[in-house]
């Protein structure tokens, strides 16, 4: 949403401008700027520095830790027994007697090559956790963002509503000390002033909190007090050429639907590997015993058998839960279909309403407020239809300020599903 499009939306913008420069202006330390980030600089910064998605780096790194277990070479074994040779009749040889053994386990190469893809699968199902997470870290990033800047153009315009109203307030304590109106018509303006203070309070308190969650999503050194830069945001309104373009990455690029597949193909490998345990493992043992009588020396081979436990538990297990992530894959590509045509839907309704508002609905509550100023001015109308009809704008105007930030969270929503 370009500059031009929130400036349509609120009359006097240059004065309120001016007046919150100002307040920032004496709130902030002498030589003290604010810095102003742009939507894609905040996105960088979370992709660096978010907490979130280091977690998920870190398990990426835990998963590789565990591909190089799977590729390791079973250790040799060695047995070293000293002992002493005490002969049981008189004439023969006593003294010390050792053996010494060495077992070396020969691993079957399809059990290497088994347990190998399913940390391979494993690395590749972290990878795919850690795009979801970035996934969903930059759809919350830009979420935040159109609120901030939702917020922000309430306050702009609370706070011409403040100057407004404060001067209407002026003009009628005015006709009320001349007899002109009155007291009630002062009250009620009275009334008006502070509800539109209470408003902008409230607002500045919730702009306080969305920087707070921005920082939250970011990072811990983003500074506590910054402003947005609107130049690198999209204002072109998506047409029919944009949802069939989203709509073909949705199967392709989705990372929770990618995650699902690579879970599914991880469940498979697992399957193979616990196969692959039933074959026979084999042990190469050489031993070498002396003692002063005699000396005496072994090689053999230990082959166990899967005569008794033929690993049917596991391999159901991994049956199982492989049967369970092929559904989940299947239930997620429904939901994120679905969720993709009704965040569709979502972006047409905002869409048609930002149209209407801005093309006559906010022009017509303008023209009324101003009708309705000039009538009370002459005397034609009493200070109870002004101030409906400022109301009347005020929802008018607030309404195409919400349904902006709509527009923008429906499109996050759709590239957020749509992998971008």
């Amino acid at each position: 949403m370009s500059p031009h499009t929130w400036r349509r939306s609120t009359p006097h913008r240059g004065l309120a401008a001016l007046l919150g420069l100002l307040i920032a202006g004496a709130a902030a330390p002498l030589g003290a700027a604010t810095p102003t980030y742009t939507l894609e600089a905040l996105i960088d910064r979370a992709l660096n520095e978010s907490p979130a998605l280091a977690t998920s780096r870190a398990q990426q790194a835990e998963a590789r830790a565990g591909l190089i277990t799977a590729r390791a070479l079973p250790n040799p074994e060695i047995v070293i027994e000293p002992g002493r040779l005490v002969p049981r009749l008189p004439g023969e040889p006593a003294g010390a007697s050792t053996a010494l053994s060495l077992a070396q386990p020969i691993e079957n190469p399809r059990l290497r090559a088994a347990r190998s893809a399913s940390a391979e699968a494993r690395v590749v199902v972290a990878l795919a956790e850690t795009g979801v997470t970035q996934s969903r870290l930059v759809a919350a990033v830009r979420e935040r963002f159109f609120e901030l800047l939702r917020l922000r153009a309430e306050q702009q315009a609370l706070q011409e509503d403040l100057i407004l109203t404060e001067q209407i307030r002026d003009r009628i304590e005015v006709r009320v000390r001349a007899g002109e109106a009155p007291r009630f018509d002062s009250l009620r303006a009275e009334g008006e002033v502070a509800g539109v203070r209470r408003s902008l309070e409230a607002t500045r308190l919730r702009i306080r909190e969305a920087q707070v969650g921005m920082r939250q999503l970011v990072g811990p050194s983003l500074e506590s007090e910054f402003e947005l830069g609107t130049s690198d945001i999209d204002s072109r309104m998506l047409g029919e050429a944009d949802y069939l373009a989203l709509r073909r990455r949705v199967e392709d690029r989705n990372p929770e639907i990618a995650l699902a597949r690579e879970q599914w193909s991880a469940a498979d490998r697992q399957i193979a590997l616990e196969r692959t345990r039933i074959v026979p493992q084999l042990t190469v043992r050489a031993s070498h015993e002396h003692d002063p009588a005699a000396r005496l020396t072994r090689l053999g081979v230990q082959m166990s058998l899967p005569l008794l436990d033929r690993r049917e538990g596991p391999i159901a297990e991994a049956i199982a839960q492989s049967e369970r992530a092929r559904v989940a894959l299947v239930q997620r590509r429904f939901e994120t279909e679905a969720a993709f045509e009704g965040a569709w839907q979502a972006y047409q309704v905002a869409r048609s309403q930002v149209q209407a508002i801005e093309g006559g609905v906010l022009a017509r509550a303008r023209q009324v407020l101003a009708i309705a100023e000039a009538a009370y001015r002459l005397g034609e109308r009493g200070i109870l239809e002004y101030l409906d009809a400022q109301r009347q704008f005020r929802l008018v105007r607030n309404d195409l300020i919400a349904a902006r930030f709509d527009l923008q969270r429906a499109r996050t929503e759709l590239e957020r599903l749509a992998g971008r």
